[in-house]
């Protein structure tokens, strides 16, 4: 099994571990917002996944005319996105510090040990990045150490609006769109953990019923989020 695979599967099941403290006195919608909408697709047309070029060789045949099409200059590439370093979100009371995170010896996300902390996943993409999905992690909760810092994910609603402080000093500012829960076993990997399509910014946490033997969640929460001057169609 290629490796991209193997940790696409194990990341889906193992993605986010916590504990309850206590239960929600009253339950938001499962869905909201247009999730097709903001679907990201698996690639992006002309991309070549496999590195291998497959542009038909040059064997020096004359342009059709005597003059050639004056060429268009090569468009300079983007400045790199700085790294998150903070989130805000006003509409929960979230102000947390954001670190990077990658993946553990088996396959599955890190997540900060501190539950007001959050992890982007630096394998990805930063927020921001002209293509493709940065991904923004945390903790619920905790036994030991009591509500995580996106304990009230799950409450985000529709045109909420989501702050990312960078390590260069400037913010970037994200729009809820869409929220829903997945069984654990049933996240879009592939369309989450994606550098393709546009640019988004996804939360992820866990909810549902708690496996006290397993110490683990069933489901995630997935807030969907896209540049706050974007408009989805």
């Amino acid at each position: 099994m290629p490796r991209l695979a193997w940790i696409s599967m194990v990341l889906g099941a193992l993605l986010l571990v916590g504990a309850p403290v206590a239960w929600f006195m009253s339950e938001p919608e499962q869905t909201v917002g247009d999730i097709e909408a903001v679907t990201a697709p698996t690639s992006i047309t002309g991309a070549v996944d496999s590195g291998t070029d497959t542009r038909e060789p040059d064997v020096g045949t004359l342009p059709s005319s005597p003059t050639e099409e004056p060429q268009a200059a090569p468009e300079p590439e983007p400045e790199p996105v700085a790294n998150p370093v903070g989130i805000g979100i006003d509409a929960i009371g979230v102000d947390a510090p954001v670190v990077d995170v990658a993946l553990n010896d088996d396959g599955s996300m890190e997540i900060p040990e501190d539950i007001t902390t959050v992890g982007w996943y630096e394998l990805g993409v930063a927020p921001g990045s002209p293509n493709g999905t940065a991904v923004i992690s945390g903790h619920v909760d905790s036994q030991e150490q009591g509500r995580g810092a996106f304990w009230d994910l799950r409450r985000l609603d529709v045109d909420d609006v989501v702050t990312v402080d960078h390590e260069d000093g400037s913010t970037s500012e994200w729009r809820v769109v869409a929220r829903t829960a997945y069984p654990k076993e049933e996240l879009p990997i592939s369309d989450i953990f994606t550098r393709f399509g546009p640019p988004r910014l996804v939360l992820i946490t866990c909810d549902g019923d708690f496996d006290r033997a397993n110490r683990s969640y069933s489901d995630n929460v997935v807030v969907y989020t896209v540049p706050v001057d974007e408009t989805i169609s």
